[in-house]
């Protein structure tokens, strides 16, 4: 199901929020401590110079309380004390606590600043006893709480200037895959050319992606339609060769229904014994078409050695015994009938396979018919024109592809991968392995 995630904008965005609010969250938390702190700092710097210039000055007591009184007003409404003994006096009506270690430092004659309950006290020793100074630190609380509203005003208002000029630039630069979008959404769904090549390198890698799949559809679409158009032609020639033998067999058996006649029975049996064959070599070429390829590694000399034939060369491949078998026969046949023997063998290397050449020595394909001589039913004159096709489809089942030439004599040759590749049928040797 589509959320709001799904789409590589919304995901940038919210990744882009995210690594704001942690930036700016924990600075606006640590400021405003660092804030806090430095005041309070700064503030018993500032009491404590003050104190130790009073006691300089060396006041009355009543002086001293009038001063601490104007310095705790000063200071955010705090309250002075004079410690003499174990009287203690303060400005306030009210007597303020004074913490234990407070009264110890002044004892021993040392100076005391710290904050207890809230309150900051700073004080100094004199004679004995000593006075100081009891600020509550609610203002330097409060500079916490002021900061943390000035950060959510202002920090916010920055933070949504700051993601709207970062929708700006990540729009400008996700502006390629809008393009490329467009530019496949306007495109027909017949032209498979190549796409042109984007600006942005991350998007390289997905172009290069695309041209290549165009690329195998179109080559796809192009043996689909050879395939297409192949089958187009087979219908024709099978119903036309088939309704030779038919026709014939048909007027032998008109005659056969008039009156017994030997020759219009002999006639018809050799018309059916001829329709048979074909079918016969019809269901052969579609069983192979169909596939069912065992190959394994087969040393062309040796192999070809044991069916007679003599071999120039050698080379071993990966091939189906029974189907390399069924090619090499059918050319010998081809050979016996429209050539003339000796048939010689040839095997020559060519890049990632073998070239396995059979060259009878007769007359040689007519010219005419050399550019289709591997097709069914395509014929000089007498047989089926089957033979040569089967030849070709046992190519084309282990990858490789089927030529006939004349040399001398008619040629034929299949193209078979070597041993060390893996066979994918009706494709190059490297696409299968």
């Amino acid at each position: 199901m589509a959320t709001a995630f799904s789409s590589l904008r919304a995901r940038l965005f919210a990744l882009l929020g995210l690594a704001l609010l942690l930036l700016l969250v924990p600075l606006a938390l640590v400021s405003v401590k660092e804030a806090e702190k430095a005041a309070a700092e700064d503030l018993e710097r500032a009491i404590f110079s003050r104190l130790f210039l009073l006691k300089e000055e060396g006041p009355k007591e009543e002086a001293l309380l009038l001063e601490l009184f104007r310095l705790g007003q000063t200071y955010g409404g705090g309250a002075g004390f004079v410690v003499r003994g174990e009287e203690v006096r303060f400005t306030e009506l009210q007597d303020w606590p004074l913490p234990e270690p407070l009264l110890l430092a002044l004892r021993e004659g040392r100076p005391y600043q710290g904050v207890w309950r809230g309150v900051l006290y700073v004080a100094l020793p004199e004679g004995g006893g000593g006075f100081g100074l009891a600020v509550p630190l609610e203002g330097v609380s409060g500079l916490g709480r002021r900061l943390l509203y000035r950060y959510a005003t202002l920090g916010g208002g920055l933070f949504l200037l700051v993601f709207l000029l970062a929708y700006l630039a990540l729009t400008w630069a996700l502006r390629p895959l809008s393009r490329l979008e467009a530019l496949l959404q306007a495109r027909s769904p017949e032209d498979l050319s190549p796409l042109p090549e984007p600006p942005l390198s991350e998007l390289k890698p997905v172009v290069e992606a695309l041209n290549a799949l165009l690329s195998r559809v179109s080559q796809l679409l192009e043996e689909l339609s050879e395939k297409e158009a192949l089958a187009r032609r087979f219908a024709h020639h099978a119903s036309h060769e088939l309704r030779t033998p038919l026709t014939a067999l048909k007027g032998y058996l008109e005659v056969l229904r008039r009156r017994p006649e030997p020759r219009a029975l002999e006639g018809a049996l050799r018309e059916a014994a001829r329709l048979e064959r074909r079918l016969s070599g019809l269901l052969r070429l579609s069983q192979l078409e169909a596939g069912g390829l065992r190959p394994r590694p087969l040393d062309l000399k040796a192999f070809l050695a044991e069916m007679g034939l003599a071999v120039e060369g050698e080379g071993v491949v990966l091939a189906d015994p029974e189907l390399l078998a069924l090619a090499v026969e059918n050319v010998l046949e081809n050979a016996r009938r429209h050539g003339r023997p000796p048939v010689r063998v040839l095997l020559q290397r060519e890049g990632e396979g073998v070239w396995l050449w059979l060259v009878d020595s007769g007359p040689g394909f007519p010219e005419g018919l050399l550019e289709r001589a591997l097709e069914p039913f395509v014929h000089g004159g007498e047989g089926m024109g089957l033979g040569l096709a089967l030849v070709a489809a046992v190519a084309r089942l282990h990858g490789g592809r089927a030529r006939v030439e004349n040399r001398g004599g008619a040629a034929v040759g299949l193209l078979l991968p070597l041993a060390s590749l893996k066979v994918s049928p009706g494709a190059p040797f490297r696409e299968g392995g």
